[in-house]
Parts: structure tokens; C-alpha cells; sequence
């Protein structure tokens, strides 16, 4: 009985932390806005929370230890069973919400067993695993364990448990500059595949090696900004000034290398030629959620394109590949396309970035309504959506990152950031 009475009273505390937008950033003090949310979006986004909870969704995406994974783990749900790289970092964010950050931390032990012991290159830890296996050699893990572990530490209050692996950790950086680091001073993703953005237009597959991405270049300025941070907090002042200094520098080449003025975009760029890749995809807008851009590229960039109805701005969300590219499949077309929930919310903080607020409350009422409408449909919630019909597309019962869907309103009216790097 007394169990029961905890867990009702726990349910109800996440109704109330969703409702009155507060974030869960631990250890640095969560604090509530000045103003709740209007009752409309409270009620949008504890519908949403409470089918989330109903089905079980916090419970499916962990794992206990099994084989050669020796600590609890996150899988995206659905069809998966594998450990996997993005994903797990923006189901981590979403976990802080409820104090749970053991299993993203078990999530990055597991990941960096793996490091320096699989393949001769020092750094090397595989993008995706399993009890039995592990997949993709030589496509490396997206550059987010350091944000990983950032997150675990502060939703765990401690770092004691990263001490261990700091110096694995530190590698994984390591292998993009030894490996992956065109002259230029950019980096080459291996394959679409490895980018996460599978069928990506603008990241050449044949040959591989080639595309210097825009998404690449961004995830590694916000990775030595979370080392950054996780040095300060093992005390190591000297590291923290060096990833901070490389963050900066990295920052300058995606504003002076990868941005193109006649178009006001970014794009990724192949090393053979220099030539930029002009495919309007919505990976060429990551340098608003890292802050990469300026001021006067973000407005470019945000009024032109993402705001755009023709472009990248749908009724439904975020179109991932504007209709404009021959290549535009709105159904079916996975990544050329269809709305993705990361990139969503990756975009719903990019317009907070750079005060467009507004567009980031509508964005994150667009996506609520939409995950909310699947789940009356279906029961459940999809990988992507067709921008223009809001149909569900590729999996059904899908968790991951589409868990995000749940604080997103609360963020936009608060302004704050579960996956913020200070």
C-alpha cells in the first residue's frame, strides 16, 4: 500500500515538474519559471506525459546487463535491441527529467569498453552494440559521449564514477583528429550510415571519407564543450582550457569554411574538390542548436529557410529535406524528408538560441500535437512522419528520442535546456 501511495505521488510529480516547465539539470540548481504554462499547452503536453507513462515507454528503453553490455543500457525501443549513439544521449535528456541517469551512465560504460580494444586505432568505439556483438567497423560512435556522460553526471549529482574511463573518453575525441581530420582542419564522416542521417543527400557513401559534415562539425564543438565541462569537474584545469580552445577554433572554421553567403546556408563540403554540397537539408541548420552560427548567419539562415513553408517549415514539424531537391520523398522517404523528433528538437532550441521564440513555442506545439495524434491512433508513437499528412512512417512503438516530445513545450516556455552544456 505504501508503495502504491509512493508511486502515485511520483506520477503526479512529473505532471506537476511538466506543467510548471522545470527542468531537470542536476546538479545545477532547476529552478521554475516566473509564469506556468497556458493551460492549453499544460494540458497538451501532461496528455502526452501521461500516454508516454501508460505505455510503459521510461521502463522499455532500459536494459539490464547482458553479455558482453556489463551495465544497464538504452535501447531506442520498437524493433531495436541495440545499444546505439544518438539516441541514447537524447534519451538520456529525457530520463533527467526523472532523476534516472544510471542507465545512460551505464549506457557510456558499455560504450567505452569497447574503445582501444577493437580495432588499431586509438579511439575507435563502434556506433552500435549488442550482448553478442558489435556492429559497423569502421564507422565510429557520433561524437556524443562526451554529452552523454555530461548529462549522467548531472542528473547523478556526482562525476566519481566517470574517473575511470576519462582517459578512454578523451581518446574517442582523439580518433576524429587522427583519423577523420581533413586538411582544412573539418572532419569526414565515413558514410551516411555512420552520420545517423542514413540516406543523406548531401554525405557521400561511394566512396566513403569524403563529406566534411556540417552535423559533424557542430556535434564536435559541443563534444569539446562537454569535455570542457567534464574536466572542470575532475579538477583538470588544463584539459579544460585545451577542449574549450579547440571548441573555438573548430567554431570559426564552420562559420568561415562550411557557410555559403550567396545562399545564407551552411553545407557540408567534399575534400576531394572544396566544393560545398548545396543539398537543402535540415543537417545544414545544426549550427543554430550548437550556437555555432553568428548572429547575422542565424537570422539568415532561420528567416530564409527553417521558417520557410516551401522549405523546411511544415505544418506538422520540420521537414528533413525541403521539397525543392528531386530527391524529396515525403513518404517513405526516411531522411529525405519526413519529420524527424531530434531534429525537431535540435531546431526548437536553435530558434531559442537566437530569440526566435514564437517559432520555437509553435514548433514545440506541432510536435506534441503530433506524437499525441499517433499515440489516439495507434497507440503509440512512430520513427518519423510524412510532413505534409502527419501519417506515421518507417517503425511504429518507436521510444528513443521521441520521448522528447514530452518536455518540449515546457523548454520552449521556460527557456531552459536539459541538453544545455554550461
Amino acid at each position: 500500500m505504501a508503495s502504491t501511495r509512493l508511486a502515485q505521488m511520483a506520477r503526479g510529480l512529473w505532471h506537476s515538474v511538466l506543467a510548471a516547465a522545470v527542468t531537470a539539470s542536476a546538479p545545477a540548481a532547476a529552478s521554475a519559471p516566473k509564469a506556468g504554462l497556458p493551460p492549453a499547452e499544460a494540458a497538451l503536453q501532461r496528455a502526452l506525459a501521461a500516454r508516454i507513462e501508460q505505455a510503459g515507454m521510461l521502463r522499455v528503453i532500459v536494459r539490464a546487463p547482458a553479455g558482453q553490455l556489463r551495465h544497464r543500457y538504452l535501447i531506442p525501443g520498437a524493433g531495436y535491441y541495440q545499444l546505439f549513439d544518438w539516441d541514447t544521449y537524447f534519451m538520456g535528456v529525457a530520463l533527467s527529467y526523472h532523476q534516472r541517469g544510471r542507465s545512460l551512465a551505464g549506457s557510456v560504460e558499455d560504450f567505452l569498453s569497447f574503445t582501444n580494444h577493437r580495432a588499431g586505432y586509438r579511439g575507435y568505439t563502434p556506433r552500435e552494440a549488442t550482448a553478442k556483438g558489435m556492429w559497423s567497423l569502421p564507422e565510429q560512435c557520433k561524437p556524443f559521449l562526451a554529452q552523454m556522460a555530461l548529462r549522467a553526471c548531472r542528473t547523478l549529482g556526482s562525476a566519481g564514477w566517470l574517473r575511470p574511463y576519462y582517459r578512454r573518453l578523451a581518446d574517442t575525441l582523439d580518433y576524429w583528429r587522427e583519423a577523420r581530420r581533413a586538411p582544412d582542419g573539418l572532419y569526414t564522416w565515413f558514410d551516411g550510415v555512420e552520420s545517423g542521417v542514413d540516406n543523406s543527400p548531401a554525405v557521400s557513401s561511394r566512396p566513403a571519407n569524403v563529406s566534411e559534415g556540417v552535423d559533424l562539425a557542430c556535434y564536435l564543438v559541443r563534444e569539446d564543450r562537454a569535455m570542457a565541462a567534464l574536466a572542470k569537474m575532475l579538477h583538470k584545469s588544463g584539459d579544460a582550457r585545451l577542449y574549450a580552445g579547440r571548441a573555438r577554433r573548430l567554431t570559426r572554421l564552420i562559420q568561415t569554411r562550411l557557410w555559403d553567403a550567396r545562399d545564407a546556408s551552411f553545407y557540408n563540403r567534399d575534400q576531394r574538390s572544396g566544393q560545398l554540397v548545396r543539398a537543402p537539408e535540415w543537417t545544414n541548420l545544426t549550427p543554430l542548436w550548437a550556437r555555432v552560427a553568428t548572429a547575422a548567419q542565424a537570422r539568415a539562415l532561420i528567416e530564409r529557410h527553417l521558417l520557410n513553408p516551401k522549405e523546411f517549415w511544415s505544418r506538422y514539424g520540420v521537414r528533413t529535406l525541403t521539397p525543392a531537391s528531386a530527391q524529396y520523398r515525403p513518404a517513405g522517404g526516411y531522411w529525405r524528408g519526413p519529420i524527424w523528433i531530434v531534429a525537431d528538437y535540435m531546431m526548437m532550441h536553435g530558434l531559442l538560441n537566437y530569440g526566435y521564440t514564437d517559432a520555437a513555442r509553435q514548433l514545440a506545439r506541432r510536435t506534441a500535437r503530433l506524437l499525441l495524434s499517433d499515440f489516439r491512433a495507434t497507440g503509440g508513437m512512430h520513427e518519423c512522419y510524412n510532413p505534409e499528412t502527419g501519417a506515421g512512417e518507417a517503425q511504429g512503438h518507436f521510444e528513443s528520442w521521441d520521448l522528447l516530445g514530452a518536455v518540449m513545450i515546457g523548454e520552449a516556455w521556460s527557456g531552459k535546456d536539459a541538453a544545455a552544456l554550461k
